[in-house]
């Protein structure tokens, strides 16, 4: 029996197989050590951006200056970031007092007390306004019209800001190709209304898939709400596969947060083979309750249609929200058997299964609707539990062993692929499941 591994919060889980499976694919990414630190990063990347001047060059000591930070749903070291960065400005000649952080949440939940203070760190967190973005707010202003026709409304601190700076991560994103970039505007800083409708518009659209980015309607319209907003610059993360940052990117949006991608693609893009009767897969390093889901898209892409995907994942916080586990009551009384159908009527007519939710909890709730139309999935999780994983369609095993006898049982000569890392990996099928 061979012995193989998934990451899970950080640390290898080994695992071992049937002698009568049969491994296509084992996608474990070799990452080069990281002799920088994120600080050291940082530095170099606001000094010798890519597509502006150097940050020195285009903010004058004058200007008030609002960053965007993105949330805990990313795993951007943000307090490692705004240490230098704030070093930075102070030099320029820009006080405490001309700053503002914002937290970019979107709709997702709004930070802890403790999270905001482990992001801004004890040198910052009373001395720097900070203010976490509520997308339903009736102060935002209006910056223009997504080409489906709703008004787009962002933060009023963009607007009153002279410069205007966005820190995110680059991670696979399953229908804007890669997290960071523009999107710490769109849904970041936007209005529910903008991005409720831009995104059902675009859940299923051609081109708007992960890792992809060319012809991508879906990216392409955050990249414009991104020029509406004037967004300046950009400090991004780009990771290895151990979730550990490899490198910062710094400077304009679409042209640093390109470059960046491609690093992306070098370290975790790979090519598949066939698609398998079992997929094995980590969410890792998506860890915040709905993120995990979208682990299932690559695990789909590599499974067959009908085959069976065991998804391993942890919790930040130890627990999914109740939101969504009564999202999926209320999806699986409606789809009569017949989930696909549920989607396909609820996007075609604009409307969401879960009214007045996140909209990150429906895209989770769609996408994975779709995923269970193809894939059996069983989910390994001592943070989930079994009535739990019934909500959201998924079989449930407490172990990996577990998993792996119940899916012997019924396949019991299987080909696998393994994805040990699959909230960061990028798959391209040759022979692809009827997923599409």
């Amino acid at each position: 029996m061979g012995q193989y591994f998934l990451w899970d919060k950080g640390k290898k889980m080994y695992f071992q197989l049937p002698e009568t499976w049969q491994v296509l694919n084992n996608v474990v990414l070799e990452s080069k050590r990281v002799e920088k630190s994120v600080c050291q990063m940082v530095s170099e990347s606001i000094t010798h951006p890519i597509g502006t001047l150097p940050l020195q060059e285009m903010i004058k000591p004058t200007d008030k200056t609002v960053i965007i930070v993105d949330d805990f749903a990313r795993p951007t070291p943000k307090q490692e970031i705004l240490k230098p960065l704030i070093g930075h400005l102070k030099k320029i000649g820009i006080n405490y007092s001309q700053i503002d952080i914002l937290f970019g949440v979107g709709t997702h939940r709004p930070l802890s007390e403790m999270e905001v203070e482990q992001a801004l760190g004890r040198e910052f967190l009373h001395e720097i306004r900070s203010t976490i973005h509520d997308s339903w707010s009736e102060t935002l202003v209006s910056v223009g019209r997504l080409k489906t026709g709703a008004e787009i409304k962002i933060n009023p601190l963009l607007l009153k800001a002279d410069f205007r700076i966005g820190i995110g991560s680059i991670i696979p994103h399953p229908m804007n190709g890669f997290g960071g970039g523009a999107k710490i505007i769109m849904p970041g800083v936007a209005n529910y209304e903008a991005i409720r409708e831009h995104h059902m518009g675009y859940l299923i659209a051609e081109g708007a898939s992960i890792g992809h980015t060319k012809n991508n309607p879906f990216y392409e319209e955050i990249c414009e709400t991104a020029r509406l907003a004037k967004l300046d610059f950009i400090i991004n993360c780009v990771y290895n596969s151990r979730k550990e940052v490899m490198k910062i990117v710094s400077g304009h949006f679409e042209k640093a947060h390109e470059f960046g991608m491609d690093l992306s693609l070098q370290e975790y893009g790979v090519n598949i083979e066939e698609a398998a009767d079992v997929s094995i897969v980590s969410a890792f390093p998506l860890d915040e309750g709905p993120q995990i889901l979208k682990a299932l898209v690559p695990a789909t892409k590599v499974t067959k249609s009908g085959g069976t995907a065991i998804l391993v994942a942890s919790i930040r916080g130890g627990r999914l929200p109740d939101t969504l586990l009564n999202a999926f009551d209320v999806a699986f009384g409606l789809a009569a058997d017949d989930p696909k159908k549920l989607v396909m009527d609820y996007v075609r007519d604009g409307k969401l299964i879960m009214e007045n939710a996140p909209m990150d909890f429906n895209c989770a709730l769609n996408a994975t609707l779709l995923n269970l139309s193809y894939v059996n999935v069983i989910l390994v999780s001592k943070d989930i539990v079994e009535g739990q994983a019934k909500r959201l369609g998924f079989g449930y095993a407490d172990s990996m062993d577990e998993a792996i006898k119940k899916v012997f049982r019924n396949i019991p000569k299987a080909k696998v692929n393994i994805l040990p890392a699959g909230g960061l990996v990028v798959t391209n099928v040759k022979k692809e499941s009827s997923f599409q």
